[in-house]
Formats: C-alpha cells, structure tokens, sequence
C-alpha cells in the first residue's frame, strides 16, 4: 500500500511540472481528531502532508491542484527470537494505524508578491484508512534482511472542508516561503482499525471502530514555486 502511495505522489508531480506556473509544498502534519471521532479514537496522528498547485495565468488570483498526506495514528512493535529453518533468529513486528490522505484543492491567494500572502484552501477528496504489519528479520552478519509485509483492506470517506493559512516570502523572487495552515475536514462515516497489540506470541490484533471522520489538521512546511 504504501509503495502504491509514493508511485502516485510521482505521477502528479510530473503531471502538474506542466503548468504555466506552479507550487509545491511539504508541510508536517497533526491530525487532531473531533466530534465523535475523538470519543471513539482521541489519538493524534502525524506526518506529512504535500501539495501541488497550478495558477492558469500569473494575474490570476486563484490555483488548483491537488494535496496528498500520509499520516500514522499509532503504532505497535515487539522483538522476538527463534528457530526458522533450523537457524536462530531475531525478529521485530511492527504494526501501524495509518491513513492516506487524497484532497483536490482550491487555493484563493494573491498573485502580487508580498511578504505575507493569506490565502483560503476549499478541499474536496478521500481519507483512506489502512493498517500494516510487517515482520523484520534482524540480520547482523550481512546487508540482506528478508522482511514480510501486508496492509489491511482499505476503507475510504469522502472529505470536505477548508483551510486558512499563511505563506511568508524567505526570498526576493519568493521563489521559496514558509507555509504555515490549519485546516478543517468533515469526513463521512467509515470503519477503521485502531490500538494495534502484539501478544508474547507475535500475534498481531487491532480494535475495529466506525464513526464519523472530522478532523483539524495543523500544517507547518515549506514552499517552493517555479516559473
């Protein structure tokens, strides 16, 4: 899942470097649940969140594009020893609550150059909530380490919400900025997995919830744009 996850973060930027002009920006993300979403699963979620913009002309106060997050929500991981195949090996398991987030934007921001440019994000897309075990064997004789990995069956809710922020010029040109943004999702109703546990066996078990998805996402990053 997450290999697929990076292919189509490398697809749309080289889809969108075609642009008269564009954006782009990576931005840490935490994911702060509310409403029902926090009764059911409190945990804040971090990571990374990147988007890519297009203006259609440089007078134009507008851009489109298109913003791709990946956050993990919790995280589970346990070291064990054993035979396999008649050789004495260690092991570590690790499980993780992640979501995936894939949002078409809708940015209103001025085209003049300025120190400080507000701007107002409409988004409109899916968060898509998966969980992951893979098991590791730690090698210590050699740089080959074989390692097994497998995702549960994604669940997706649509998402709508919007964003307010502001982009701080760190150049003349403003061809660089710093990007700071809080945004506000209401996603639709949706099961997930959380709490990943790991027994003394290596047993892997998750808690299956269901609720309602909204969100309050605090972003902090950089800017890049192209001419």
């Amino acid at each position: 899942m997450k290999y697929l996850l990076t292919l189509l973060f490398i697809v749309a930027i080289n889809t969108f470097c075609i642009a008269q002009k564009f954006s782009t920006s990576i931005d840490g993300q935490l994911s702060i649940p509310q409403n029902d979403y926090k009764e059911v699963n409190p945990d804040a979620g971090y990571g990374l969140r990147a988007n890519i913009l297009f203006r259609p002309s440089y007078i134009t106060p507008i851009k489109f594009g298109i913003e791709l997050g990946l956050q993990e929500k919790a995280r589970a991981n346990q070291y064990f020893s054993g035979y396999v195949y008649g050789y004495y090996d260690d092991f570590q398991v690790n499980a993780t609550s992640d979501i995936f987030s894939l949002m078409f934007v809708t940015r209103i921001q001025s085209a003049q150059p300025h120190l400080l440019k507000p701007f107002v994000d409409f988004t409109a897309g899916w968060n898509v909530f998966f969980s992951t075990v893979t098991v590791d064997e730690l090698n210590y004789y050699n740089n080959y380490s074989p390692s097994y990995s497998n995702s549960s069956k994604a669940n997706w809710a649509f998402t709508v919400g919007a964003a307010g922020g502001v982009d701080i010029s760190l150049n003349r040109r403003d061809a660089l900025g710093l990007e700071l943004k809080v945004a506000y999702l209401i996603g639709s109703y949706t099961n997930y997995l959380t709490d990943p546990y790991i027994d003394g066996s290596g047993n892997v078990s998750f808690q299956q919830n269901s609720s309602r998805t909204n969100m309050l996402i605090p972003q902090a990053g950089i800017r890049i744009t192209i001419e």
